[in-house]
């Protein structure tokens, strides 16, 4: 029989159970210790804090891996467990699968797959990595080594995805060509079809044996006598109750902290006044294994914003487009989809508008412009036969509009936009033109917690704490997109299965 008393839970948060005495029925509590090993507050000084009134810890569950965020990152990690045949369980505190990720925008950075190889694009991972490795440097990406093996692992996780589990891409030859979006993929109907990943994967996964559960949110490591991580509590807010589940390896994957306020203000103090596209970046994860003895790094980078549209973001990529403010004049590159948000806020414009003619709607991303400007039809303006009755209709200056069209004509002219750098679909609008509104919102970090080379979980001391393996946007080292993030998971899930097999 298993001795309950020998097990302690190790990073659970005083709020975790703030709702006031959710467990109050609980016939039997222990005092347990928030830490694995002693946290250090703002001036250094070592703490240990108690919660008190916890139940004790007693298994529902038994699985080999337990996922925690069901994100691409984290659909990723189940596949090589589940492929052999270890028993694996996704969890989400979320009521549905899929994370932020099945809302992403769609785009995956990634060459050298199959697909694209069969579309006619030669070139390699290796070969483009040196364009992606600038787009990453002048974000602000600090460790460029990690970021490069992720890279030249997107190609497989595509490969993968595609061959094993059914999910579908876009034709890269309907959207791209050499030189130009070569070294990009998108879900079979374009920007925001994250479904045509998502779904394939998730239920290829179930036809593999993996289990998921929603509703579920982690709040505490539990700890063996010997005080390794061997499973995980959750609190189930439907039934105000928690639930223990035993695992051989924990896998966190459960993205950033761009939706925390408090994170927000304690390592990115600027950005506090911008809108969040997401209520679910909470940093749960990162809190979770910071005290459970884990190290964070980075956490103070650069946190790029986008629209708050930002399939609309990544019109620019695409097609010909044009962005102005609410003066009318161009500030920013239209194929970068973080420029215009981050120089908005930056320079305090408030809003903007993408300004953009019929071959959104009539070329490959014709999907996309149906579905934004049908659900957003209150900030759609359109169609305006000439830039004075555009201009009259986003309420900017006819003259200073014109002006700005007049200027960026004599860039398309000239091959070159010495203005602000774009080089994607550099090409004059025509009319009727159309626009539509955007504010700038946070939507991921970087930084997080620190992981080695193959994703466990990094301790104070320097060592890796046994058991515990992160992914995705939740680590130091992630975060950088769809592709970065599975690739990430696909290479942590078959560390685990490693890890396993040599503990038989």
């Amino acid at each position: 029989m298993e001795r309950r008393a020998f097990f302690k839970l190790a990073g659970l948060s005083a709020t975790a159970f703030a709702a006031g005495g959710v467990l109050g029925a609980c016939s039997s509590v222990e005092r347990i210790s928030n830490t694995l090993v002693p946290s250090a507050d703002s001036d250094g000084a070592s703490q240990v804090s108690t919660v008190v009134a916890q139940p004790p810890v007693s298994f529902s569950n038994s699985v080999d891996v337990l996922i925690v965020g069901s994100g691409v990152s984290g659909l990723s990690a189940a596949m090589a467990p589940a492929e052999a045949g270890y028993k694996v369980m996704v969890v989400d505190k979320l009521s549905l699968l899929g994370g932020e990720s099945y809302d992403a925008d769609g785009i995956m950075h990634v060459a050298g797959s199959k697909l694209q190889k069969k579309a006619g694009f030669a070139q390699s991972a290796e070969d483009a990595w040196p364009a992606r490795k600038k787009e990453l440097s002048a974000a602000g990406v600090g460790n460029l080594d990690f970021a490069k093996s992720l890279y030249l692992a997107a190609p497989r996780w595509v490969d993968r995805l595609s061959e094993s589990y059914g999910a579908q891409f876009a034709d890269p030859s309907t959207y791209g060509k050499e030189g130009v979006n070569d070294a990009v993929m998108l879900p079979k109907n374009g920007l925001g079809d994250m479904q045509s990943v998502m779904v394939p994967l998730r239920d290829g996964l179930s036809s593999k044996g993996a289990a998921f559960q929603t509703g579920y949110r982690a709040v505490a490591f539990i700890l063996d006598e010997s005080a390794v991580v061997c499973g995980m509590r959750f609190f189930v807010e439907e039934s105000g109750s928690v639930v223990d589940v035993r695992a051989g390896a924990v896998v966190v994957a459960t993205g950033g902290f761009a939706s925390s306020q408090p994170l927000v203000s304690a390592h990115a103090p600027a950005l506090l006044r911008a809108g969040c596209f997401t209520y679910a970046s909470m940093g749960e994860g990162q809190e979770l294994c910071r005290r459970a003895g884990g190290q964070l790094s980075g956490m103070d980078g650069t946190l790029p914003l986008t629209s708050d549209l930002p399939q609309v973001s990544a019109w620019g990529m695409f097609a010909p487009t044009l962005i102005v403010d609410a003066q009318g004049r161009r500030f920013a590159r239209e194929d970068d989809v973080n420029a215009p948000a981050n120089a908005c806020f930056s320079q305090d414009r408030g809003y903007w508008w993408t300004v953009f003619d019929k071959r959104i709607s009539d070329g490959s991303q014709s999907r996309s412009a149906a579905q934004m400007t049908s659900k957003y039809a209150k900030r759609l303006v359109g169609p305006c036969d000439d830039a004075a009755e555009l201009a009259a209709a986003i309420g900017v200056p006819a003259d200073v509009l014109q002006a700005t069209m007049d200027r960026f004509d004599k860039l398309v002219s000239a091959g070159k936009d010495d203005d602000f750098g774009r080089t994607v679909n550099l090409k004059s609008l025509q009319a009727p033109y159309y626009a539509i509104k955007q504010l700038p919102v946070r939507y991921r970090t970087r930084g997080g917690v620190l992981t080695d080379e193959n994703g466990r979980l990094t301790g104070t001391s320097g060592a890796s704490i046994r058991n515990v393996y992160c992914c995705g946007s939740v680590a130091a080292n992630g975060g950088e997109g769809l592709a970065s993030n599975g690739a990430f998971g696909m290479l942590v899930g078959e560390a685990v299965v490693s890890a396993l097999e040599a503990a038989r």
